[in-house]
C-alpha cells in the first residue's frame, strides 16, 4: 500500500491511474494527420488575401497541399512537373494548393516565383505556420495527397529526382506523388505512404 495525503492507494490502482494519464496525454497531442477532420477547421489567405477555408477540401476527389518557397533550388528545378501534374490531375478532381509558410517573402515575390513558372494553381500563405504545424511540414518541396475526409494518405517527395541536398539523379526512377494518385483514383493501396522530403527548410 501507498500513503499519500492521508489515502492509501494500492499499487495497481496507481499504475492504473498512470496509464489513464498516459493515455490522455497521447490523444491531446495527436496532429491533424492523427485527427483528419482537424484540416478542415484550417483558415489561411491567399495569394490575393481572400480567406480561404480548407473545408474546401471535402469537394475534391482528393487534393494535393505542397510547400514551397521561390529561393529553394528544388521548388525551381520542379515547377515544370508541378506544371505538368496539375494539367493532368486537376481534370480528375485533383486539385493543388501551393503554402507558403512564414514571412520570409513578400507577396509581389511570391506573385513573381508563381508567374515566372506558369503555376496556376491557387498559392495559399501560412504566416503563422498553422497549417505546416498540422501537417508537420518542415522541407520544401513537400507534398501531401489528402483524401476528402481529410486523411492523408500520402506525404513527401515528389520523385526521387533528389536523393540527397545537393545530389540530384539525370533523370527520376520512382514517381512516388503520381503513383499514389493514381493509386487512389483507381482504388489501389498506396505504397509507399510516406517518403522523406529533401530540399529547403521551412523557417
Amino acid at each position: 500500500m501507498i500513503f499519500r495525503s492521508g489515502i492509501f492507494l494500492h499499487p495497481m490502482n496507481l499504475l492504473r491511474g498512470i496509464a489513464c494519464i498516459t493515455i490522455l496525454t497521447l490523444v491531446s497531442c495527436k496532429s491533424g494527420m492523427d485527427n483528419p477532420e482537424s484540416i478542415f477547421s484550417v483558415k489561411l489567405k491567399t495569394l490575393g488575401h481572400e480567406e480561404f477555408s480548407f473545408n474546401v477540401l471535402k469537394k475534391n476527389k482528393a487534393s494535393v497541399v505542397i510547400f514551397l518557397q521561390p529561393e529553394c533550388p528544388f521548388c525551381n528545378s520542379y515547377a515544370k512537373t508541378l506544371r505538368h501534374l496539375d494539367s493532368v490531375f486537376n481534370s480528375k478532381d485533383v486539385k493543388m494548393y501551393g503554402v507558403m509558410a512564414g514571412t520570409n517573402f513578400s507577396d509581389s515575390e511570391l506573385a513573381a516565383y508563381r508567374d515566372d513558372h506558369h503555376l496556376k494553381f491557387m498559392f495559399l500563405l501560412d504566416p503563422e505556420f498553422v497549417l505546416t504545424k498540422q501537417l508537420k511540414a518542415s522541407i520544401t518541396p513537400q507534398a501531401f495527397l489528402i483524401d476528402s475526409k481529410g486523411k492523408v494518405i500520402y506525404h513527401g517527395m515528389i520523385d526521387n529526382w533528389g536523393y540527397e541536398i545537393g545530389k540530384t539523379r539525370a533523370h527520376a526512377t520512382e514517381f512516388y506523388l503520381t503513383d499514389a494518385m493514381n493509386n487512389f483514383l483507381e482504388g489501389k493501396p498506396v505504397s509507399p505512404d510516406s517518403t522523406k522530403a529533401i530540399g529547403c527548410y521551412i523557417q
